[in-house]
């Protein structure tokens, strides 16, 4: 977050969106991410980058306007993701590109296009020491999650008698290939 906030001159609210999740909500996280387990040990916030339009703020023309050397560490592992031994992928594989839009859920046009793993790293120029190095960062990044529970609770949604709204705006995702 820092690193943005250095390069773009934002203010953190600017691209920061914070999602209070309850302690279910955390576990069935943590199930399917093994690589962020530990990233709520000190909070039950998880931060994510903004979306403008159903995109990320920083999406252009020509796609991410962040340095390479600035971006979010998830979204250079994207779509790989760390898995409790290696890495797996952080998409399902459609098989082919009509399924894939029609399935409704996120998928990557580099994941149904790759014949092999190799390839599929190749794509986004990396190998297998790359791939490792930017997971060893992540698991520094998840470890180091700063986010104090005050801090969200100041934000939270009051209702007028005081009590704290629990009832959360959805995302919605519609089909989209990434």
């Amino acid at each position: 977050m820092r690193r943005i906030q250095s390069s773009t001159g934002w203010a953190r609210e600017r691209f920061v969106e914070n999602e209070p999740l309850s302690a279910e909500e955390v576990l069935a996280y943590e199930a399917r991410r093994p690589g962020y387990r530990g990233y709520f040990r000190r909070t039950v916030v998880r931060w994510g980058l903004r979306s403008d339009r159903g995109a990320c703020v920083f999406l252009g023309p020509d796609g991410c306007s962040l340095d390479t050397a600035v971006r979010p560490t998830a979204c250079l592992l994207y779509p790989f993701e760390p898995a409790t031994h290696g890495w797996t992928l952080a998409v399902e594989r459609s098989g082919t590109l009509e399924l894939a839009a029609r399935s409704g859920e996120p998928r990557c046009l580099a994941v149904e296009e790759a014949r092999s793993r190799g390839g599929l790293l190749r794509s986004f120029g990396l190998d297998v020491q790359g791939l490792t190095s930017l997971i060893v960062r992540l698991r520094a990044e998840v470890e180091a999650h700063p986010e104090s529970i005050e801090f969200v609770k100041s934000r939270a949604p009051v209702s007028v008698d005081g009590a704290v709204d629990l009832e959360r705006p959805t995302r919605s995702h519609g089909p989209r290939l990434r």
